[in-house]
């Protein structure tokens, strides 16, 4: 039984942190650069509290990823991956297009998956604690958020690369 656990733990920390990596490739120093010149919300979080919950958000699915590997619990398994396939999509569309709009959109887009698997896990106690807070900070902060950026950012809400010449 502990080898399961620690197999279902080991699988689910290794999707997190591989998708943790592939996502965040997106965010280099460029795509800080233009998020930092952005106008911003009046309600925007700090840059180190954006840090925090996306650290929160990596734990939380991981550990809710784990125990649905472990219960074998094939609909949650699959929501979660949708999750997480769906965050590191977020990170390409809003950083890697550098796009304000993509980022809203996506993030409309994102809160499907987040929901069914919040819906997916209710009756495991665990899972349903540990995601419920991230979820409610996606409705009730995220999403107000990313709209709020992107009508403040209409035309600047996406940077144009500069051309290369032959």
């Amino acid at each position: 039984m502990r080898d399961v656990k620690r197999r279902s733990v080991l699988q689910a920390s290794a999707c997190t942190a591989a998708a943790a990596v592939a996502g965040n490739a997106f965010v280099g120093k460029p795509a800080m650069d233009w998020f930092r010149g952005l106008t911003a919300p009046r309600r925007q979080l700090p840059l180190p509290a954006f840090l925090v919950v996306g650290g929160l958000y990596y734990g939380i699915i991981g550990y809710v990823l784990a125990r649905s590997i472990d219960r074998r619990d094939a609909r949650s398994t699959a929501w979660s991956l949708a999750v997480v396939v769906g965050n590191e999509a977020w990170n390409g569309a809003f950083f890697g297009r550098r796009s304000t709009r993509a980022g809203f959109v996506g993030l409309c887009a994102f809160v499907v998956p987040l929901v069914a698997l919040q819906r997916s896990v209710a009756g495991d106690a665990r899972s349903r604690h540990a995601l419920a807070p991230y979820t409610a900070y996606v409705l009730v902060y995220d999403l107000p958020w990313t709209y709020r950026l992107w009508r403040l950012n209409p035309t600047r809400g996406r940077m144009r690369l500069p051309a290369t010449g032959d």
